[in-house]
């Protein structure tokens, strides 16, 4: 099939898209365009279960197969290379190794999922908090899996069970035709307790279930012991578990999806699975059962938290904004983004590495500057982000501030971000001023996170070997209108003697001789 692409927007962001009629559900001809269509007008409902939680994607590249033959299908956990760098993700640890997951914050996430034939999104029961650091789970979840023989009306006769439990724990729960096989029910927490708690509960209510109705619910996994039974699957509660999201599509024959239902409609006989026609009819109708649990959806945290809390407005002429600044509508719809190199003349004389992301400055500090021939690598340590008008900022923060010491800007200008993985690298091209620090030509610069030097804030900075075409004649590239070539750049390097705030005149520390005492 020849691709067939175009470029959307969506939320504000810029998406190519091919194939859009490609059939991704054979037996219903539902199409990729069809499926980016439902994901954008369930948006609304979807994204309160799904934001902030590290995502599992289950892909069908070449759409779903048959009952017999699923079809080529696989799980994706760490973020494509593919992927578009304005997707927030965040980074979650394993016991061997790390993943950056995207994260489905907005409805142009949605869309990216459609177009890699994303079906299936899967997310755990805790999300991350403001630090983007897992924060305890915010609801309970009971998965409720037919065994062979048995089917959706025993799993809501298990479901109706397990709420009248739930209701004498103060959880009211909601249930949730899964668009598989089963019911799943959830009951919102308060965060008080860690996963392994909420685990170790839901384990029990099972087993005691399980002793109460030997002919109906089994808690143990083994197939063997499932037949003409109801699978009550506590271990979705523990943290490296995830669950199909309410509202996801699921990669069946027909174009199903886990669908929030009514506690009336699991008490009447004949409950069926929605397709996603009948749950967008419902929304359209009003009828969202999950209300209440979205109602506790976290907003977007903060990001500028930290650095408001360093700092004093009232004493710094620095910008302290009292919220959290908002992304420009400009930023939104540009790859073009802003950056700012500050020198900063502090306690240790080093230079603010400054790239817009996500609505912020993500900051670094290179304490050598940053390099201006490839093959060298700088230390650059990575600090609070800050707020995008920072970019503008020159003037003397006072002492007893922090990060008291001069501010100039070194250099500022557009960038574009080529890639932007959460915690592990980023490349972008800078396009400083004529007279800045870069030499007035595009500049391509490579951040990788550096495990190995003991700190997770520590990244190495270094220039790309590969440079916009304009940066081979800097000179040529440096030209002004009038004949004048322009500045040539300077390497960051604190060579010459500087003065200290009260004036006084500093020079480097030069090695003395010693002698044996000194041992």
């Amino acid at each position: 099939m020849a691709r067939k692409e175009q470029t959307l927007k969506v939320a504000g962001r810029t998406l190519k898209v091919s194939n859009l009629d490609k059939v991704l559900y054979p037996q219903t001809g539902t199409t990729k365009g069809e499926v980016m269509d439902y994901f954008q007008q369930v948006a609304p409902a979807l994204l309160p279960h799904a934001a902030w939680r590290p995502a599992t994607r289950k892909r069908w590249v070449d759409g779903v197969g048959t009952s017999v033959d699923p079809g080529k299908v696989f799980f994706r956990k760490d973020l494509e290379d593919s992927a578009p760098s304005w997707i927030p993700t965040a980074n979650l640890r394993h016991k061997t190794h790390s993943n950056t997951y995207p994260l489905v914050n907005n409805e142009a996430v949605l869309a990216w999922m459609a177009q890699v034939a994303a079906l299936e999104i899967h997310v755990p029961q805790w999300r991350f908090d403001s630090s983007l650091e897992p924060a305890n789970p915010d609801r309970l979840v009971l998965d409720l899996d037919p065994g062979p023989g048995s089917g959706l009306a025993q799993c809501a006769e298990v479901a109706l069970i397990c709420r009248e439990i739930l209701d004498g724990m103060d959880l009211p729960s909601f249930p949730v035709t899964s668009g598989s096989k089963g019911i799943h029910l959830y009951a919102g927490l308060d965060g008080r307790y860690t996963s392994d708690e909420v685990n170790e509960v839901a384990k029990e209510l099972a087993s005691s279930l399980q002793r109460e109705h030997p002919q109906l619910v089994v808690a143990d996994m083994k197939r063997s012991l499932r037949e003409n039974k109801v699978l009550l699957d506590w271990s979705q509660n523990n943290a490296a578990k995830t669950t199909i999201c309410p509202y996801s599509l699921r990669g069946r024959t027909r174009p199903t999806v886990a669908a929030p239902r009514t506690w009336e409609e699991i008490e009447t006989p004949g409950l069926e699975h929605l397709d996603f026609h009948e749950v967008l009819d419902r929304l359209a109708d009003g009828i969202e059962p999950l209300a209440q649990l979205a109602a506790g959806h976290r907003q977007e945290p903060d990001r500028l938290a930290l650095y408001r809390s360093k700092r004093d407005a009232a004493m710094t002429p620095e910008p302290v904004p009292e919220q959290a600044e908002e992304e420009s509508t400009e930023s939104q719809e540009s790859t073009e983004l802003s950056f700012v190199i500050q020198e900063h003349h502090a306690r240790r004389l080093h230079w603010d590495f400054r790239l817009e992301h996500e609505g912020v400055l993500v900051s670094w500090a290179v304490p050598k500057g940053p390099p201006l021939e490839s093959g060298i690598q700088r230390l650059a340590v990575m600090t609070e982000d800050h707020p995008l008008s920072y970019g503008s900022f020159e003037g003397t923060i006072p002492k007893g501030s922090y990060g008291a010491g001069e501010v100039s800007i070194w250099d500022s200008g557009t960038c574009v971000i080529e890639k932007w993985r959460e915690g592990k690298e980023v490349i972008a091209v800078l396009y400083g001023s004529p007279s800045g620090g870069l030499g007035g030509v595009g500049r391509r610069f490579v951040l990788i996170q550096a495990r190995g030097m003991g700190d997770k804030d520590n990244w190495l900075l270094q220039l790309a070997k590969d440079q916009p075409e304009q940066a081979g004649n800097l000179a040529e590239a440096g030209a002004a209108s009038d004949g004048d070539p322009g500045p040539s750049p300077q390497e960051p390097t604190p060579k010459q003697a500087v003065k200290d705030l009260s004036g006084e005149l500093l020079r480097p520390m030069l090695a003395t001789p010693g002698t044996p005492k000194d041992i």
